[in-house]
């Protein structure tokens, strides 16, 4: 298999985890949309970007399948993992956030929500990468 296509699989791996880590930690999590204590204007916004990043995954899968294949196209389909991950490394500068939406978490010693971010933001770029090896640049 070539580096382009082992690129484009990695790339479909990060949007699809990307949603489904999502979907686990906020969504589905009684720590976060379903929580009883949330107020409902924080549920509000929580769903809201639960279904801005679910638009954005299925916007960025549908770039990636798309033939022929185009830094551009493979641009988009990179959009929401970068654009979503960013989010967890800048959140924690906003007063009275916190990165550990329970203690069992907080007892790990380590936010595992921003060494995920990373590994991710990594991930999507060097599938990226890869994916467009051998893929002209724009006006060559």
């Amino acid at each position: 298999m070539t580096a382009s296509k082992w690129g484009v699989r990695l790339l479909g791996f990060s949007i699809v985890t990307t949603l489904a880590i999502v979907a686990v930690a906020d969504v589905f999590n009684a720590e976060h949309l379903f929580n009883p204590n949330w107020p409902p204007h924080a549920r509000l916004h929580n769903a809201m970007q639960a279904t801005t990043l679910t638009i954005l995954c299925i916007v960025s899968f549908i770039a990636l399948m798309r033939t022929p294949r185009s830094r551009e196209s493979l641009a988009i389909a990179a959009l929401a993992p970068i654009s979503f991950w960013p989010g967890l490394l800048l959140a924690p500068l906003v007063p009275g956030t916190s990165l550990y939406a329970s203690e069992e978490l907080r007892s790990l010693g380590f936010p595992i929500n921003l060494v995920i971010a990373v590994l991710w933001l990594c991930l999507t770029v060097a599938a990226y990468v890869l994916a467009t090896r051998g893929l002209p640049r724009n006006g060559a």
